[in-house]
């Protein structure tokens, strides 16, 4: 029953958030004929006295954005309690992060009706898109690190290791896996290069980066490559599926391995500035809604 009950979790939050997506979607497109209007033509919309962001649903599309970005603010608590386990998986918390992350930005977005005639709106709105940006950014840098299954990273030793087992478990495919090996490690060396100029020559900060995230990018032709030669060579269709699985695999590796340094650094950059934007978000949001309240536009 165990197993069942983690693939519900699994799939729990993902399907919550498509579900979420689905109904701003839906709520978008509803409130398109008022969102599209020139300001001076809303006054006379039949929907802008509930869409407007005063408005009794504009104000419901802000309260529920300001919930939403708060529930995304708990998982920096949770990161300062991970010793209590009681309070859920990282991973689960994480995954929450970036799910009230996106759909809180868009509920906010509702709020403003497509409008932002305020200094505190525009600059609060800036940072909420950088926060967003910089969050997806640092994420997809965190899954790129070379970590174990229980999320600590990996040493060196431990990735050339693994790389060697792919590489040997390829080769007992017979000839159709020698020839897919042969060219995916002259594949992944002609990608790698760049990563291995950069270091060398120790560049640093951005250039390094995009240089492994364009090595990364790259390696979405390996697979059919690696396939290609394989049924060149003979190979059935499940080795030839296979080998194309392995291919993928072998490349990531070998890149992580390499730019672990340029990954680790760029995403505790990413982290920072992320960091900072929230503050800053924080600050000029509670300002935007201080106002509103001082105002009266409570509901």
């Amino acid at each position: 029953m165990e197993e069942p009950a983690q693939n519900w979790r699994g799939w729990a939050l993902p399907a919550l958030g498509a579900a979420g997506a689905a109904v701003l979607c839906v709520l978008a497109i509803r409130g398109w004929s008022y969102y599209r209007l020139d300001w001076a033509q809303r006054f006379d919309a039949p929907s802008h006295r509930a869409l407007r962001s005063s408005g009794r649903v504009g104000h419901l599309y802000g309260w529920i954005g300001v919930a939403l970005i708060a529930s995304n603010l708990s998982y920096l608590v949770r990161r300062r309690l991970a010793h209590l386990g009681w309070l859920g998986s990282m991973r689960g918390w994480m995954q929450w992060h970036v799910l009230s992350g996106t759909l809180g930005p868009g509920f906010v977005v509702l709020h403003s009706a497509l409008t932002l005639r305020t200094q505190v709106a525009m600059v609060s709105s800036l940072a909420l898109a950088i926060v967003v940006g910089t969050g997806l950014m640092g994420r997809y840098l965190h899954v790129l690190l070379p970590r174990g299954k229980d999320g600590r990273p990996r040493s060196l030793d431990d990735l050339a290791e693994d790389v060697d087992q792919h590489f040997l478990e390829l080769r007992r495919l017979g000839a159709p896996g020698r020839a897919a090996a042969d060219l995916i490690e002259a594949r992944i060396s002609q990608l790698i290069a760049p990563t291995l100029e950069a270091k060398a020559h120790r560049v640093a900060g951005v250039a390094a980066l995009a240089r492994t995230l364009r090595a990364i990018w790259r390696l979405r032709a390996l697979p059919a490559l690696a396939r290609d030669a394989a049924r060149a060579a003979g190979a059935g269709h499940a080795d030839e599926v296979a080998i194309g699985r392995r291919a993928r695999q072998l490349g990531l590796l070998e890149l992580r391995a390499e730019s672990g340094a340029v990954l680790q650094a760029a995403a505790e950059s990413w982290r920072g500035l992320h960091r900072v934007t929230v503050v800053v978000m924080m600050l000029t949001a509670s300002l935007h809604i201080s106002i509103a309240v001082y105002l009266g536009y409570v509901w």
